[in-house]
């Protein structure tokens, strides 16, 4: 179904919105890792999940942003990636209508390479395997995303292709600078879609760290680069602490849907929100969407 929806000129698929931020709402502690919950308050994860398809979602993300072998180290989670992995399909399988699809989220491991840390590809490369294995049966495609180095990247897309022939969504993560979009390890946007070109991953995306407004900027300049279809979720717009210490996003859904339609008159094929997005700026931009046919 996806493939066919990608050949279909007139359908802008619709992702979901953020995750992390919906769980934080709900009381959950900065600190914990969200994707614990897939065990341990199931029912939360779920009633999230069913919120993005009933907004518009056509396909929804499994809670696995920080379930790689690597990630889940720092937690003392590692023993438990089966069944974090497992469980997250699970908890999204309750939810999913007819003719929607389940993603695999995959997201950084939070290991750099030297000078910053001391991560190898060979370590990437395995440690994004094991969580592979236990997605793959259970999802139709695969959301590689916030990467920041594009050697982890290409390592991750080495991974999947490993165990897997389903399509890549391959999604970097930018800073605007003054010499135009980097991520924070210097990777030039050329250079990252140049290198994943080269991987034949399907789609080519950005996500987090930009706003809906710089996205439209960063999407310019990916149309310029690449032909393949492009897939964009931006944050929305720029994080501000509270008091209490919780992440707060003050961009209007209206506003951020405003920018959603902009991106995809200008090439976008899929597109979403991320940090500070939610079931309803998903039903903002579906409303968007709509209005265009």
């Amino acid at each position: 179904m996806f493939k066919e929806w990608l050949k279909d000129d007139s359908k802008i698929i619709l992702f979901d919105g953020g995750m992390g931020t919906e769980i934080f709402k709900r009381g959950i502690k900065p600190g914990k890792l969200p994707d614990i919950l897939n065990m341990e308050q199931s029912e939360i994860v779920t009633e999230i999940h069913k919120a993005y398809y009933e907004a518009g979602s056509d396909m929804c993300q499994t809670n696995t942003f920080g379930s790689s072998y690597m990630n889940l180290q720092k937690y003392k989670l590692e023993d438990r990636i089966k069944e974090i992995n497992e469980k997250a399909i699970e908890n999204l399988k309750k939810v999913c209508p007819p003719n929607h699809l389940i993603v695999g989220d995959i997201g950084p491991s939070g290991e750099y390479k030297p000078p910053i840390g001391k991560a190898t590809y060979e370590q990437w490369y395995s440690s994004y395997l094991k969580q592979i294995k236990y997605l793959e049966p259970g999802i139709d495609l695969w959301h590689i995303e916030t990467i920041s180095d594009i050697e982890e990247m290409v390592a991750a897309i080495q991974a999947v292709k490993e165990v897997s022939k389903k399509p890549i969504i391959s999604s970097m993560t930018y800073k605007k600078t003054k010499r135009g979009f980097f991520t924070i390890m210097g990777n030039s946007l050329k250079d990252c879609i140049e290198k994943v070109e080269n991987e034949n991953v399907e789609i080519i995306g950005g996500n987090c760290t930009l706003g809906s407004k710089e996205m439209i900027e960063l999407i310019k300049e990916m149309k310029n680069i690449t032909n393949k279809p492009i897939s964009i979720k931006p944050n929305a717009g720029k994080p501000r602490l509270t008091q209490g210490g919780i992440t707060h996003y003050d961009q209007s859904e209206q506003d951020f849907a405003k920018d959603i339609l902009q991106i995809v008159k200008l090439g976008a094929k899929i597109v979403g929100g991320c940090c500070g997005t939610s079931p309803k700026t998903i039903k903002e931009i579906k409303k968007g969407l709509d209005a265009l046919v």
